[in-house]
C-alpha cells in the first residue's frame, strides 16, 4: 500500500506542515510551507489514501457550521482527554478549516481523503489510569499522548510498519504526520471507526476493540444520526 498523512499548518513564517508517505514500504518525512504543501499534495497521484489531519467537511458547507464529530468529543471524559478544537469559531478554527478544504482540493481526484485527529487516535487506545491527576499546558496535550504511547510501546501493537520512526521521531509537526499516516493505514483496509454524520464529516478513528475500556461506549449514537448507529454496528474487530 501506498499512503500518506498529512499534518496541516498555516503558517506563512516557518514550514509549519508535517508529511509522512509510505510507498512501497519505504517512508518519507518532511517539513513544508503552505505552497510546498500544495505541490507534494497534488503530486501524490499514485497513493491510495491520504488522511489529513484538518476538518474536511462536504463542499458547500456554511463556515458557522457545528460538526458533530467535534461536539462528540468536546463531552463527557474526551473533553479533559483528547478535545478537539471547534472549528465553526472564528480565528484559528476557521483558518484549519479552510486549510483543509484546501489540502483536500489538492489531492489526486482518485486518491481516498479521509479526516485524521490524532489527540483522538492517541487517546482512546490509552487507559484510563493514564488519565488520573491530569495537569498539561495549554497545547501539550498531543505531545503528551505521543509520550504516553512510547512509553506503553503502542506504535509497534498498532503501526509495525512505521513504528521505529514514531519511537526515534522528536519533531511535533512530523509527530503529528505519522499519527495521520497511522490513520490512513487503517482506513486503507476499512479497519477504522468513524465518528459524525454526513452533513459535517467523519473523524477516521482505531476500529473500537482496540479503544481503552473506559473510552468503549462513550460515544453513544444520537436519534438524529442514524448512520453513526450504522457504524458503529458494522464496526470489524480485525487487525492490520
Amino acid at each position: 500500500m501506498n499512503l500518506a498523512g498529512v499534518d496541516i499548518g498555516f503558517s506563512e513564517r516557518r514550514r509549519s506542515n508535517g508529511i509522512a508517505v509510505l510507498r512501497d514500504g519505504k517512508l518519507e518525512c518532511a517539513l513544508l510551507g503552505v505552497q510546498e504543501r500544495d505541490a507534494a499534495l497534488r503530486e501524490l497521484s499514485n497513493v491510495e489514501v491520504i488522511a489529513i489531519d484538518a476538518p474536511l467537511l462536504p463542499a458547500g458547507s456554511p463556515d458557522t457550521l457545528v460538526r458533530e464529530c467535534e461536539r462528540a468529543f468536546s463531552r463527557g471524559p474526551f473533553q479533559r482527554r483528547c478535545k478537539p478544537g471547534m472549528s465553526h469559531i472564528r480565528g484559528t478554527g476557521r483558518t484549519l478549516r479552510a486549510h483543509g478544504t484546501r489540502a483536500a482540493d489538492q489531492s489526486p481526484p482518485d486518491v481516498k481523503v479521509v479526516e485524521a485527529f490524532p489527540n483522538a487516535f492517541l487517546g482512546v487506545a490509552l487507559p484510563d489510569e493514564d488519565f488520573r491527576d491530569l495537569k498539561i499546558r495549554r497545547g501539550k496535550k498531543f505531545d503528551w499522548l505521543y509520550e504516553r504511547w512510547l512509553e506503553r510501546g503502542l506504535f509497534r501493537t498498532f503501526a509495525p510498519q512505521i513504528a521505529s520512526a514514531c519511537e526515534t521521531e522528536r519533531n511535533h509537526d512530523l509527530r503529528a504526520a505519522l499519527v495521520c499516516l497511522m490513520t490512513a493505514l487503517f482506513a486503507a483496509t476499512d479497519n477504522c471507526f468513524m465518528v459524525g454524520d454526513e452533513v459535517g464529516g467523519y473523524f477516521c478513528l482505531p476500529p473500537l476493540h482496540l479503544w481503552a475500556e473506559w473510552a468503549r461506549g462513550k460515544l453513544a449514537p444520537h436519534e438524529d444520526h442514524p448512520r453513526r448507529r450504522e457504524e458503529d454496528r458494522r464496526s470489524r474487530p480485525s487487525r492490520l
